[in-house]
């Protein structure tokens, strides 16, 4: 899997340059800098880097960085442009499943729009618990697709074609429902601390731009949790328990 995501990356990477974009400028990322608060001195681990541009803005916010991520030419990427921007930061080639890093040594784990392009998530969970530090936190965002694009999903399976998000098709996609994440993230021994979601895509229709049909986020609070179960980008905010944790 490792290999066919080195493409992928490369892909994204010329479309980057080619647009000028190389912040981490994805929704879940929007997300997660609304949750983390100041990182300034915690030893923090994002898991599936990608190409870098997240982590880097962490080390900048005065956190001490590891990043990983399955793909060789994303590493690559990733170290090039923490060097040119002169950021010290631990880039390792690693599998998300299995790190075989130190447990119990990151006081936050991010994971974005990672977990679902693993083929066994529930070891990727497990993973995530093992290196978060007793009271440390995790925050993970992860699609569910109890909303628009759950057509896509069905007319992938009735055609036996590989699911395409309409960024290109991916070399694993998970389809996933928020409440079965959940789960899988307690199983794995987190608490789950709050969730949010963005993005309500009611509906697709053919040769129609998918955001004619969708509300990004709602103004007011209540609207937008009365709709989260139907958000296309979920977040969970977890912990891991300081006493009566797996080991």
């Amino acid at each position: 899997m490792a290999e066919e995501y080195d493409p992928w990356h490369r892909r994204l990477a010329d479309a980057e340059r080619e647009s000028g974009i190389e912040t981490a400028s994805g929704t879940w990322y929007d997300m997660v800098r609304e949750r983390i608060g100041n990182v300034s001195g915690l030893h923090v681990i994002e898991i599936g880097c990608g190409r870098g541009a997240f982590a880097i803005e962490l080390a900048r916010r005065g956190a001490h960085v590891t990043a990983v991520d399955v793909s060789t030419v994303a590493i690559d990427l990733a170290r090039a442009r923490a060097a040119s921007a002169g950021i010290d930061i631990d880039f390792r080639v690693l599998d998300a499943q299995d790190t075989g890093l130190p447990a119990a040594t990151y006081d936050l784990v991010v994971s974005c729009e990672c977990l679902e392009h693993v083929p066994r998530p529930k070891s990727m969970a497990q993973e995530l618990f093992r290196l978060c530090k007793p009271g440390g936190r995790c925050v993970l965002t992860t699609p569910s697709y109890m909303n628009g694009f759950i057509l896509a999903w069905i007319v992938s399976w009735l055609r036996r074609q590989p699911y395409n998000s309409g960024v290109g098709v991916q070399p694993h996609e998970s389809f996933f429902l928020f409440f079965r994440v959940r789960e899988m993230l307690k199983r794995a021994g987190f608490l789950v601390n709050d969730e949010d979601s963005r993005i309500f895509q009611w509906l697709l229709l053919p040769r129609c731009d998918p955001a004619k049909l969708r509300v990004v986020n709602f103004r007011r609070a209540w609207q937008n949790r009365l709709a989260r179960p139907f958000g296309l980008h979920f977040l969970f905010d977890l912990q891991r328990p300081v006493s009566g944790a797996r080991a």
